[in-house]
Parts: structure tokens; sequence; C-alpha cells
């Protein structure tokens, strides 16, 4: 059984290791310029003190991750969600949102935190995703370099939508930047539609497959509601309506469960408090959009 006594072991046990790795490195590095007398060594010991303590702990820090996420994200996960699934080291698959066409999916993609369950008899699903592009550049000499640009970082969130609709929809706050709209291999192309609302729209843009459909879904109680979620969230949205689900893109920069720093004893209230926050960013969709709102039953067959 995982306490925090044997959890605050492992961490010590883990910084122990780090700054011993650290030490011993560093020592090297110097008797090694002393040796040669070169900066180079300097150069180079830089990077191994840098990289070498997180290739000698990896195991160790990966399992006090996974003690720490079960004993504080999972009991956390329990007292608010039902039908809970809980995978700290899974993530989103990617197909599930390059299928809607409505994401640019870079050249990589990572994910993690993966949790699934139900809030308020509601569905869904939701983990960390990151979605970077591949890039060159070349100086004056004609030199090529490779780097990595961040297009997405954030929370990518599945709901069910208890609301029928015939026809897929966006909403794209402005300046988040990657959203793609994709006509290709659909019989019913995408337009924007400029809605009555003249907040909604200078925050918003909207592509639909039907005006009728997105007058239908976006009604003013329903984009209040989304200006309302704007106003809460420090991130850029994206709201897909696909198959009658709701599909979020949070993008914030954020990794969310993430566990305490190693470097630091386990400040328990602090870390139940960021872990509560982390939940309500799940929460709060379902509780400002009233996701379980009677009167969005679907209809019946």
């Amino acid at each position: 059984m995982i306490t925090i006594e044997g959890l605050e072991q492992d961490r010590i046990k883990l910084k122990n290791k780090t700054f011993l790795v650290i030490g011993i490195t560093a020592g090297i590095i110097i008797l090694l310029a002393l040796i040669f007398q070169t900066i180079l060594i300097l150069f180079f010991g830089i990077i191994a003190i840098l990289l070498f303590p997180a290739l000698f702990t990896a195991k160790q820090k990966r399992e006090y991750i996974l003690k720490f996420k079960k004993y504080f994200v999972q009991s956390a996960l329990k007292t608010v969600f039902t039908d809970l699934t809980y995978h700290p080291e899974q993530g989103m698959p990617r197909d599930v949102i390059a299928s809607t066409k409505m994401m640019y999916m870079g050249d990589r993609y990572t994910s993690n935190d993966y949790i699934s369950g139900k809030y308020k008899n509601i569905g869904f699903r939701q983990a960390d995703v990151h979605i970077e592009e591949e890039r060159e550049s070349t100086d004056s000499d004609g030199n090529t370099t490779t780097y990595w640009v961040t297009i997405f970082r954030g929370r990518w969130m599945i709901f069910d939508f208890n609301k029928t609709f015939k026809a897929d929809l966006q909403v794209c706050q402005k300046f988040f930047g990657n959203n793609k709209i994709s006509n290709w291999g659909n019989d019913t192309k995408f337009e924007k539609v400029k809605l009555e609302s003249v907040d909604f729209n200078k925050r918003f843009n909207v592509y639909a497959q039907s005006d009728h459909e997105a007058f239908y879904l976006l009604t003013p109680p329903i984009m209040e509601k989304i200006i309302k979620l704007d106003d809460m969230n420090q991130g850029k949205l994206l709201l897909c309506f696909i198959d009658n689900k709701l599909h979020i893109g949070l993008y914030d920069g954020k990794d969310s469960f993430e566990h305490a720093p190693v470097f630091s004893q386990i400040n328990e209230e602090q870390v139940r408090n960021n872990i509560s926050n982390d939940i309500k960013q799940i929460t709060m969709f379902i509780d400002e959009l009233d996701l379980d709102n009677d009167l969005f039953r679907r209809e019946a067959k």
C-alpha cells in the first residue's frame, strides 16, 4: 500500500541519487578540464550535467511518478467521477483528434494522463496532448537547422453531447492558430457563419456544414456560456461538435495532474489543491454548458 511516508522516502532517494550523479559528473568534467585544458571539455560537460541525471534516474523517477499519481491523482478522481479509467502513461490516440479533420496534427504527437469516466452521468474522455511541427531555418552560409515548434499543448476533452445534430460544427477562438477545417471527403462543405451575438463574433470564428445547425446548437444561452468559459480559462478554446460529441481543445501550454517537484518536501495541501483545480477544468465544461440538462436529452429513436 502506498503511503505519504513511503512517497516522501522515495522522493528523497530520487533527489539524493540525482545530486550524486550531478556531483560525480561535475567532478569528472573538472578533472578532464584540468588535464586537457580545453574549453570544449567544459562545453560538453555542461551538456553531460544536464543529460546524465535524467538518464541515470529515469526508471526510478518513472516509478516515483506512478506511485505519486496513484496515491494523489487517482484517489482524487475517484471522489468526483464514476466509471473511472485512469492511465497516467497512456494518452488520447492521435487518430481520435485527426479524425475530426478540425485540427492541424503537425509532425510529432505525444499524449499522456488519459482519463475517462462519467460526471453527472455524462461520459467524457480527456488527456494532455502535445503537437509539434518540424521546421527548418537556413543561415547566410547556407547551413540548415531543423527545429521543433509547438502548435498545440494542453488538454483534449471529449464529452457526450445530449442534443442531436445532423451536421458538424466548429467554434474556434480567434488566435487559436492551428484549427483546420477540411472540406476534403465531406459531402457537405464547411462555411463560415456569423451569429447574432456581436461579442461572440468578436471572440470566435464559427464554421458549419449547415447554417441551420449552427443556429440550432449555438443558441444565445449557449453562446453566453461559451463566453463565460472563455473568461474562466487562460488558454484558447476550440470546440468541435461532431457525431453528437463535443470535442474541446484547451490550448493553455500546461500539463495537468503533474507530480510535485522532486527537490522539495511534498506539500499535501498544495498538491491536493492543484489536483482539485485540474479536475475542475473537466467538470466546468459539463457544469457551465449544462450538458446533463434534461432539455438536452437525446430524442428517442
